[in-house]
């Protein structure tokens, strides 16, 4: 059975994964590590914490979320990903499940 704890970190390493070319300012890293946690915490208040097909489209759509602000990032000439390039996501994808 998984645990909230192990699909938080399943879901912030798919994140950092996708993230890999930019990566995260120090800022931006710790709200996406807080919102793995939190969606993590949702999948689990939905009955999906060992729903593996579940678990797989949270995976898919952090990897969108993440690819949006990546764009944002490139849109504005940043090489990381900030805080407005996460908020400029937020704006456009959600609601998202399970990250807002």
């Amino acid at each position: 059975m998984s645990t909230i704890k192990s699909v938080q970190r399943k879901l912030w390493a798919k994140a950092q994964y996708r993230a890999s070319d930019m990566g995260f300012a120090p800022d931006c890293r710790d709200l996406v590590e807080g919102t793995m946690e939190d969606a993590a915490r949702r999948l689990s208040d939905d009955g999906f914490l060992s729903d593996q097909d579940q678990v797989a489209i949270a995976e898919a759509n952090i990897e969108r979320f993440i690819s949006e602000m990546m764009l944002e990032a490139r849109r504005l000439g940043y090489n990381e990903l900030h805080e407005d390039t996460f908020a400029a996501a937020k704006s456009k994808l959600c609601p998202l499940w399970p990250i807002c």
